[in-house]
């Protein structure tokens, strides 16, 4: 086997540990020679249950990893206010950058790292997951195989069974940045380009998010140029379990993402009704498959096998979508682009 790729992993949050350490130590192409996490402490004693060659230093010490000539490339999964900050050093260094969603806080800083990227000839990957999911992947072939031909409507629900805590939801840029975001990709990757007008509304049940300024239901509309409406159902908890769903309408006829939220589509009925597995009781348990699916294409498009499917174009246009859904929501009013 060829040698094998040096990662930096920059961030060692809850995301970090549950899903990048693990594929990132799973993959065969993959070698994770540090973990940079302020928290030292907790880095280190979840650390050494897998490895003990893996290096766990705080961020005052970043420079020292990224000169580090057999560190390749870094996985950067800090709150995305700070995502700026490490996808410059990194490209700096002439690392390449696989980065938690969304790339940056805003449209310009977005660009800038994009533009810098390519200054530098480097791999810049934003880590859209869901587009990566079986599921979601075999609809977007069949929409760009004209199944269905012209999108009429998208209509998407996505909830989480818990709320994530406080101290979470306070670096989490607020419910279009964090979850919602994930739907502004895939409209945009189904129809393609921007909107031309985006509406939301949202309520805040939870007295911290209340708090924090921010909402936990949200339903955004918008509108394409070519007619095309896209309807999304966000809420970031639901009791029932973890939730998503996608209807896309069109000319001729409809895809349906029936199932997410299960682990199997197998349904039991006899004398006690209709009977099922309970519902997955976390978000990173559904899209399991789609994280590491991201993490191969990450690796082939570092090895120059694959193009890089999450474009800078598509990820500037998110970041408008997101600022677009925030003043709505303030508003009241609905957002021209």
């Amino acid at each position: 086997m060829s040698q094998k790729h040096g990662i930096a992993l920059i961030g060692f949050g809850r995301m970090a540990r549950i899903s990048h350490f693990r594929h990132i130590l799973c993959h065969p192409k993959l070698d994770l020679k540090y973990v940079v996490e302020k928290d030292t402490a907790m880095a280190s004693n979840f650390v050494k249950q897998y490895r003990d060659d893996i290096v766990v230093v705080p961020p005052s010490d970043l420079q020292t990893v990224l000169e580090d000539k057999s560190v390749d490339a870094t996985f950067i999964c800090t709150p995305t206010d700070a995502h700026e900050e490490y996808i410059k050093a990194s490209l700096n260094a002439g690392k390449a950058v696989f980065c938690e969603k969304p790339l940056t806080t805003d449209e310009a800083s977005t660009q800038t790292c994009y533009a810098e990227a390519k200054k530098k000839g480097l791999l810049l990957f934003c880590g859209f997951n869901r587009r990566f999911d079986p599921s979601i992947n075999s609809l977007h072939q069949r929409i760009q195989e004209g199944e269905i031909e012209q999108i009429k409507n998208i209509r998407t629900i996505v909830r989480d069974k818990t709320l994530q805590p406080k101290e979470y939801l306070k670096t989490s840029g607020g419910i279009f940045a964090d979850s919602v975001v994930h739907e502004f990709d895939l409209a945009g990757w189904f129809i393609g380009g921007l909107p031309s007008v985006v509406y939301a509304q949202g309520h805040a049940w939870f007295e911290e998010v209340r708090e924090l300024d921010d909402v936990d239901q949200a339903l955004v509309v918008m509108k394409y140029p070519s007619g095309a409406i896209v309807t999304i159902d966000a809420c970031r908890e639901a009791k029932y379990g973890v939730d998503h769903r996608m209807e896309i309408h069109g000319s001729n006829g409809v895809c349906l993402q029936q199932e997410g939220g299960y682990p199997t589509s197998v349904v039991s009925l006899g004398d006690n009704g209709e009977l099922r597995e309970n519902r997955y009781a976390d978000y990173y348990a559904l899209w399991k498959d789609s994280f590491e699916a991201q993490v191969e294409h990450f690796v082939d498009a570092l090895e120059g096998k694959s193009v890089n499917v999450v474009t800078a174009e598509e990820c500037t246009n998110i970041a408008k979508l997101v600022a677009a859904a925030n003043d709505s929501l303030q508003t009241g009013q609905p957002v021209k682009l």
